[in-house]
């Protein structure tokens, strides 16, 4: 592999790391600090141009010359992220909603999703491009809507063929992460080689060798970048993309160059086009996996082969090394992605290597069974093969479901959150205008919850249930169904939820430490509420009004009441304040 082209790779990713560290929160990116770095970039392009050129006459030029490259390419990557941040701020400045987190603990950070998406202009031949080529692909999908394939196939045919899993169910996502399947649902080297490699199949694998290899070649790479656009461009398959068109560039010239060397360069390029690339999970998760399936996969098949070559050449008669292959490329693409894994979604699946030794040829059934409906379906005579194949791949994604049931149930089957902390002492109240909650939580095993609609809690908060409760806590949390104040461990609320507030009548203010105005409350004053308490705080749910809450919270000012608006605030997260363990 070579060297320089690590270190330069290695030099854009520094920089791209120091300006997100700068300017990813802020919302204003100053003018002279990017035009310093591209002028300061430009500087040191220049000095190492002239020392490239005067090597006989400066000493010790060539290390003169590879260290101003070096910090060239850190310059360059931090003056690249500083351009994409003030794109990035001044189209959000724009919006009349920008992009924010709703702030609920262990919630998917859908802003710096946002951020990493980036924007793109609607002006642009590329965002032409880009909607005529999802317009292509919705054809595509209407295509396996009318071949009479139920929703739950229909939805991870989309998914595995055509990147679409917007009609994934919630369900289905997580049997495939807990079956270690999720690489299946997105778009990466596996389909793209499937597809590229049942295409060379039909060409019958030797274009290469022929005189037309170069335009066949050609035909390979549009046909590549084309199902790339429709897809979507997921970044898991540019970076598969651009890595196969560089091997078959470099195989039509009859020249072979190191994987490593393919992967370090991509990598480069990518970060090139778009910096963000380097925070992206997706992308991290693809090149590690790479990573392991070169560098681990290779040694240790050599060193099977090594050791047990006439047993390797019996199976290879037999056409029985490729179950040996899959198993090691899956062991060697976990090893290398676990740590990655581990840290974004917290659960190891123990078994998955074993069991890609079925998801890996019924997935391969899956695309060619897919794409051969695909072709089909423009024959005004292959209606019956068109409706049997969409019957086939129902078939094939119920054994696969199957299979995945199977495998989540044996014994020690997923380990599930080996690092994660359990929840601390704490009173959250949820931003979730469906179902309003406020989560009073003493211990992991002990918690109540005050809502509104105690019949709603398992649909409304169900998100919050699977990314939080499971996760943080042992037990349950012990609804209180038709109360409006809970008090535990020294901390008391009261949820107000109509105009009348409580009923009862007291000789004095009551001293609260939230007084929770939420769905029902549908005055835009205070009303009689003082008279009954004296809250620290005031917490108004997202589930009021927006004209409501203004209004309240400045009347809540004229009293000298502290305020926490959920909607703009996010969720409210407190400590108990008598907590005794």
């Amino acid at each position: 592999m070579s060297r320089p082209l690590v270190l330069i790779t290695l030099a854009l990713a520094v920089g791209i790391v120091a300006a997100d560290l700068l300017f990813y929160d802020k919302l204003i990116v100053p003018a002279w600090l990017n035009a310093a770095a591209w002028g300061f970039s430009l500087l040191l392009a220049l000095g190492a141009w002239l020392c490239w050129h005067i090597d006989s006459r400066l000493p010790h030029s060539r290390i003169l010359f590879t260290w101003l490259t070096i910090i060239f390419f850190a310059v360059f990557g931090f003056a690249r992220y500083a351009a994409y941040a003030e794109d990035v701020h001044a189209s959000w400045k724009r919006m009349e909603r920008p992009p924010v987190n709703r702030g609920n603990p262990d919630e998917f950070d859908y802003v710096r999703w946002r951020w990493i998406q980036g924007v793109e202009d609607s002006t642009t031949w590329m965002a032409r491009l880009r909607l005529h080529a999802l317009g292509v692909r919705k054809q595509l999908l209407d295509t396996y809507a009318s071949t009479g394939m139920d929703e739950e196939s229909q939805a991870i045919v989309a998914a595995v063929t055509l990147g679409d899993r917007s009609q994934l169910r919630y369900e289905t996502r997580d049997l495939y992460a807990a079956a270690g399947a999720s690489h299946l649902l997105a778009l990466s080297g596996l389909h793209l080689s499937i597809i590229v490699g049942f295409f060379l199949t039909l060409l019958n694998g030797r274009f290469l060798l022929s005189r037309w290899r170069p335009w066949l070649g050609l035909a390979v790479l549009l046909f590549i970048w084309t199902y790339v656009f429709v897809a979507g461009l997921p970044t898991s398959l540019v970076r598969a993309a651009l890595m196969t068109s560089l091997f078959l560039i470099g195989a039509l010239q009859q020249r072979y160059v190191q994987p490593l060397h393919w992967l370090v360069l991509t990598a480069l390029v990518m970060l090139l086009i778009r910096p963000v690339y380097l925070f992206d999970v997706g992308a991290q998760l693809s090149f590690a996996a790479v990573v392991g399936i070169v560098v681990l996969h290779r040694r240790w098949y050599l060193w099977f082969f090594e050791r047990h070559r006439f047993l390797c050449f019996r199976l290879e008669r037999y056409h029985l090394m490729w179950p040996l292959e899959v198993l090691s490329v899956s062991v060697t693409a976990q090893l290398a992605t676990l740590p990655l894994v581990a840290y974004y979604f917290h659960r190891i699946p123990l078994y998955a290597p074993l069991f890609n030794l079925i998801f890996i040829p019924l997935t391969t059934a899956l695309i060619i069974g897919a794409f051969l409906l695909l072709l089909l379906a423009s024959l005004p005579f292959a209606s019956y093969l068109v409706s049997w194949l969409g019957q086939g791949l129902s078939w094939i994604v119920a054994a696969q479901l199957s299979v995945m049931q199977f495998e989540v149930h044996l014994p020690g089957a997923v380990i599930n959150d080996f690092w994660s902390r359990k929840a601390e002492p704490q009173v959250v109240v949820y931003n979730n205008w469906r179902c309003p909650a406020l989560h009073v939580i003493a211990s992991p095993d002990r918690s109540w919850l005050l809502t509104p609609q105690p019949d709603s809690v398992t649909t409304g908060l169900k998100y919050i249930s699977e990314s939080f409760w499971r996760r943080r806590l042992t037990g349950d949390p012990v609804i209180l169904a038709n109360r409006k104040a809970v008090a535990a461990q020294g901390f008391t609320a009261v949820m107000i939820d109509n105009n009348c507030g409580e009923i009862a009548i007291h000789q004095k203010p009551i001293a609260v430490d939230v007084l929770w105005l939420t769905r029902g409350y549908k005055s835009r004053h205070l009303s009689s509420l003082p008279s009954l308490y004296v809250p620290r705080l005031l917490v108004l749910d997202a589930s009021l009004s927006r004209y409501q809450r203004a209004a309240l919270k400045t009347e809540a000012a004229a009293l000298g009441w502290n305020v926490w608006d959920i909607a703009d605030e996010g969720a409210l997260q407190l400590p108990l304040p008598h907590h005794h363990p």
